[in-house]
């Protein structure tokens, strides 16, 4: 939304010098930081999701005052095969997900956290996916880490259904995987310590396993069968917008503990 002529004075907020004339959350937006592609819902981003929309696509802004985003050297997407993804392969996992959501018929997800900095970096290319297909999303209020608004922007997506584990029992989920479903052999699974933050899908120092169902199809099933016996147990509750006075109560009775 571009602003009133009274407005047009204000500095940008991403490159702190050039006049804001597109107004988000956190204050005003120069032209040259503004994506095109964010443009239709510029009134409703934060200062974060732009720079979450920048490390995404590999590209920094010009004149900016805060640190440019720059792409590790070497290849952001591995090698197609199965294999160990860590920091010392330069492979982003975000960009791993971002491309198996192109080509996938189902999405599952189970992850401890979901952060509105990881799922900015994935929103793009979910919103893409469950335009065709299905995905599911497990995760937990665990020490209160989850964010609402990153729940929110998953309550949005079509064919989603997401399940959330709001008590606060002595058993905690900590499974991290991302499933990617295809018919025949060609599903893949990614395994490993990674939740949804901008810090595990980018540069943290996670060790996610990638299996390729041609190459090792009983673990695929395993995954498979795991996240089944995850989304069925009682212990996991659906959850949409409707919950949110419930959910923010167990995220933040959990984030005490």
């Amino acid at each position: 939304m571009a602003f009133g002529d009274t407005c047009r004075k204000e500095p940008c907020i991403m490159c702190g010098k050039a006049q804001g004339t597109y107004r988000i959350i956190d204050g005003p937006v120069c032209p040259k930081c503004m994506p095109k592609e964010l443009l239709d819902r510029s009134d409703r981003l934060k200062i974060h999701t732009l720079r979450s929309y920048y490390i995404a696509h590999r590209s920094g802004w010009t004149d900016c005052s805060v640190t440019p985003v720059t792409a590790p050297v070497g290849n952001t997407v591995s090698d197609d095969r199965s294999m160990v993804i860590t920091t010392d392969d330069n492979v982003i996992l975000s960009d791993e997900i971002n491309e198996q959501l192109k080509t996938a018929e189902k999405v599952d997800i189970v992850v401890s956290f979901i952060k509105c900095s990881g799922l900015n970096l994935l929103i793009d290319g979910l919103r893409d996916f469950t335009r065709r297909g299905r995905l599911r999303v497990v995760t937990t209020a665990y020490m209160g880490v989850t964010e609402y608004e990153a729940l929110h922007e998953l309550f949005g997506l079509p064919n989603t259904e997401v399940r959330m584990e709001l008590g606060a029992g002595a058993e905690r989920l900590h499974a991290k995987a991302f499933l990617f479903e295809r018919p025949g052999s060609g599903s893949t699974a990614y395994v490993g310590s990674a939740n949804i933050s901008r810090s595990a899908l980018t540069t943290g120092e996670e060790w996610v396993v990638k299996i390729r169902e041609k190459d090792v199809p009983e673990a695929v099933d395993d995954v498979r069968r795991s996240f089944e016996n995850i989304w069925g147990c009682g212990s996991y509750a659906p959850v949409t917008a409707r919950e949110r006075g419930l959910i923010e109560a167990a995220l933040e009775k959990n984030g005490r503990r």
